[in-house]
């Protein structure tokens, strides 16, 4: 194990440093630091882009009686996308187009740092983010960036950092009702309620069905094809075979123990599958893939990611369904609520972030949202509008 000790606040008693790879913390204590929410930062899903990508430093702090706080490190994209820092920041003025150390796991949508609850917590945030800013000073980057936050985790590390909010994307997620699907359709207007039964309906007309099983099962060849087929239809522009490495990584992780895979079928061929992850009493939709070149409006996309998975959720004590950033105006229509993603940003150079403008610019953000989902916002959106950004 090679661990490099940061200077820390004796004041604390904190002890801190940088691991070059996961496998020197232990899984039991990382995760004990982890909520449900959280699962992209957990220890076997950040093991497993270990395991396909390359290790990545691990920054850590340590109290007395154990770790209170960590995460991993890592560059961002080098090219337009959801990982480089201009297009998260743009309408925001500062020096984004020079590297960034960005905080959480790699291509993450959802980031919070594993940290210990109760009193002691916000001191080893700020520790975190005062080591996180000297690991950057000295290799040379501009600052830290930790993107994909939920607004109030935001808030609260910002707060603890001195650093600045800024939004930048939404994410969907269901409450799941004890009855599933049908106890969710029970709120809904009469409208949505029988274009939900008559595309269930069609789904089962063209002769498909579901069937749930492991992703272990799976063939991975298949799988990241179909994955592929979906990602290449809206952008993505990695190959089969980089696919295929995510998923040898996470049976090598044991992160697929968590996984939970919907195949839709018609007679013996798989035409499209979503694949969760169960973590705690939530669970998380991260894949879907089909089969393109089959002509099929069976709306397989819909009953795998929102229909069945309710029903799924339901019979398995499960009480959210997080749904990730894309598509929002299709989750919406089926119920799902939006909430606000902000990442929070500290330049070496304290001078390089307008605040002003970042407030202007989550303002400006609010009201699109409002706009575009009325009715459909959680309640942390009401956080952005009583402090559009707490570091004023």
């Amino acid at each position: 194990m090679n661990f490099f000790p940061l200077k820390s606040d004796a004041s604390h008693a904190f002890s801190s440093g940088v691991s070059q790879k996961l496998s020197d913390m232990d899984e039991h204590e990382w995760d004990a630091l982890v909520s449900d929410d959280n699962f992209y930062n957990s220890y076997r899903w950040l093991r497993a882009l270990e395991h396909s990508l390359g290790a990545t430093d691990v920054l850590s702090v340590h109290g007395s009686a154990g770790l209170v706080a960590a995460c991993t490190l890592w560059e961002g994209d080098r090219s337009p996308g959801m990982f480089f820092l201009p297009d998260c920041m743009a309408g925001v003025p500062g020096p984004w187009q020079k590297g960034f150390l960005w905080l959480g796991g790699r291509r993450n949508t959802h980031n919070e740092i594993p940290c210990i609850q109760g009193r002691r917590r916000h001191q080893a945030l700020a520790e975190l983010g005062r080591c996180a800013l000297e690991y950057a000073q000295q290799r040379g980057y501009a600052g830290l960036v930790m993107p994909y936050m939920p607004y109030q985790a935001a808030v609260e590390f910002a707060d603890a950092i001195g650093g600045a909010v800024v939004l930048h994307s939404a994410q969907a997620s269901l409450e799941v009702p004890d009855t599933g699907l049908s106890g969710l359709m029970a709120s809904w207007r009469a409208h949505d309620r029988n274009q939900t039964k008559s595309e269930i309906a069609a789904f089962r007309r063209m002769g498909s069905r579901v069937e749930w099983g492991a992703p272990d099962e799976l063939d991975d060849s298949v799988a990241a094809d179909l994955i592929t087929q979906n990602r290449s239809r809206y952008g993505g522009t990695q190959d089969r075979e980089w696919m295929q490495g995510i998923l040898a990584g996470q049976r090598k992780s044991g992160v697929s123990y968590f996984g939970a895979a919907a195949v839709s079928k018609r007679d013996e061929d798989m035409t499209a599958l979503a694949i969760f992850y169960r973590f705690g009493a939530t669970l998380h939709l991260r894949y879907f893939g089909a089969n393109y070149s089959l002509d099929l409006n069976d709306y397989r996309y819909f009953v795998l990611c929102y229909y069945e998975p309710l029903n799924y959720a339901a019979a398995n004590g499960l009480t959210k369904l997080r749904l990730s950033t894309s598509a929002l105006r299709a989750k919406v229509n089926r119920g799902a609520k939006i909430e606000p993603q902000a990442l929070v940003v500290k330049c070496a150079d304290e001078q390089q972030i307008c605040h002003s403008e970042a407030k202007r610019h989550n303002g400006r953000m609010l009201r699109e949202y409002q706009d575009e989902f009325p009715g459909h916002l959680s309640r942390d959106w009401e956080l952005v509008e009583s402090h559009p950004n707490p570091t004023n």
